[in-house]
């Protein structure tokens, strides 16, 4: 591959051959000679640069959006002789499978500013801008190494594997490159970042298990109400040895109690597909996850049975939380994929809401149809929505919207549907625990719609 300078020295070639054709000057032949040979070791030297390396790339395989991330960067040349003035680059994962060909285009600075300071321009460093990083190694011997580590930050929630490494070479005389891609073996998980709340009103609304048709089958667990006993193990509190029974088998019982289980909670994130406008759907996804983990932390840790739910086309895609962890995960993978729309979505999980249950509608601020958002909830249902502000996250790029989110808050505070508990709005920039804690509007003392 030539650069334009490359292009030029060719055509400054022909030039002279054409002169030295004309004038009959035999210099002028040895002088364009020596340029393509010039430009023909340089095409040879950089080729062979970018040959028999290999790259490995390490790091931690979970991290939170939030943080950075350090890598370090190990390159072997596995060839017999040197490399020199040899480029590492290293893609950024969010953006790695978007690049099917590596287009480097060096930052220059004005001639002006060049004039001044001729020292080469600062680069924009990975760990507080993402995009690509890259390394000079000037010297690598035959079957040497050579490593390089820093920081990367900008991470956006997602599960990535194999994204590219490259290595790029301008040979010795700079006037023609080559490069070479590697898929390098990585697996990187972006967990959204979460917010420890101190309370959420629709959880802590109700402080008693409510009643419900469907009961749920005792389990042992940290409570008062008196289980069974078993065998002692290590790390039993011994206020809850079991003495009498102890005494007659000769071994150490102790007791166990039944485990208090609060309401169960459906958290629904709104996933459904953005066609051609993907970038901007995912924005919003990105935001939905954070405020759905961020519920799911408080809840799961209260101890209220929580189920995630989203969609895979027109088909809901449910996770039962027993590891939050395992939750974060849930969350980190989740795309647009859904093929339904808000009320569909709702009717949807009418075989998961059971009556008296808790349901967290987590959606982006469009105008819905809350008739039938009220008709899909089953007995006794407490719902609160968050919405998200698509305005915030992505201007003007939102404007096609039916309903700007405050036509949608007055419409739902002036006309709410039976079962809703609260409101809340979430706006880029603002606190996922001020958004969370304190909704809205709360409709305490409105009554839940009962058949």
């Amino acid at each position: 591959m030539f650069f334009s300078r490359s292009i030029m020295v060719l055509i400054l070639s022909f030039s002279m051959i054409l002169i030295g054709v004309n004038s009959q000057s035999g210099w002028m032949f040895w002088f364009a000679s020596l340029l393509i040979a010039a430009l023909c070791v340089s095409w040879s030297i950089s080729l062979f640069q970018v040959r028999k390396l290999s790259l490995v790339r390490r790091h931690l395989q979970e991290i939170d959006e939030e943080d950075t991330l350090r890598v370090t960067l190990e390159i072997h040349n596995r060839g017999l002789f040197s490399r020199n003035l040899l480029e590492v680059l290293d893609e950024d994962p969010v953006e790695g499978n978007l690049h099917k060909r590596l287009r480097l285009i060096s930052k220059r600075k004005p001639l002006r500013e060049q004039m001044r300071d001729p020292s080469p321009p600062e680069k924009e460093s990975p760990a507080d801008v993402g995009g690509r990083a890259s390394f000079l190694i000037t010297r690598i011997d035959g079957g040497g190494e050579a490593s390089f580590s820093y920081l990367r930050g900008k991470l956006r929630r997602g599960v990535y594997e194999n994204w590219p490494g490259y290595f790029y070479s301008e040979g010795i005389l700079g006037l023609a490159r080559h490069s070479s891609r590697l898929e390098v073996e990585s697996q990187l998980t972006v967990l959204p970042h979460y917010e420890e709340l101190g309370s959420f009103p629709l959880v802590d609304s109700f402080l008693h298990h409510q009643k419900t048709s469907q009961e749920y089958s005792c389990k042992k667990g940290v409570g008062i109400d008196y289980y069974g006993v078993r065998e002692f193990r290590s790390g039993d509190p011994l206020r809850h040895v079991h003495w009498k029974t102890t005494a007659r088998r000769g071994e150490l019982v102790v007791r166990e109690f039944e485990q208090e289980t609060g309401t169960p909670l459906v958290v629904l994130i709104d996933n459904r597909a953005g066609g051609d406008d993907h970038k901007h759907y995912r924005v919003l996804l990105d935001a939905e996850a954070r405020l759905a983990a961020s519920v799911v932390h408080y809840a799961h840790y209260a101890g209220h049975p929580v189920t995630l739910a989203a969609y895979r086309g027109e088909r809901p895609d449910l996770y039962d939380v027993k590891s939050f962890h395992d939750a974060l995960r849930w969350l980190a993978a989740l795309e647009p994929v859904g093929g339904a729309g808000l009320v569909q979505q709702a009717e949807g999980l009418w075989p998961e809401l059971s009556p008296g249950c808790f349901f967290c509608c987590i959606t982006p601020a469009r105008g819905m149809d809350c008739r039938r958002i009220a008709s899909a909830l089953p007995y006794m249902c407490h719902v609160a929505l968050v919405l998200v502000d698509p305005l915030s996250y992505n201007g003007n790029g939102s404007s096609h919207l039916a309903a700007s989110p405050e036509q949608v808050l007055s419409g739902l505070i002036e006309t709410p549907f039976p079962g809703l508990f609260s409101i809340s709005l979430h706006r880029k920039e603002e606190s996922l625990r001020v958004c969370l804690e304190k909704p809205l509007i709360i409709y305490g003392e409105s009554t839940p719609r009962g058949r």
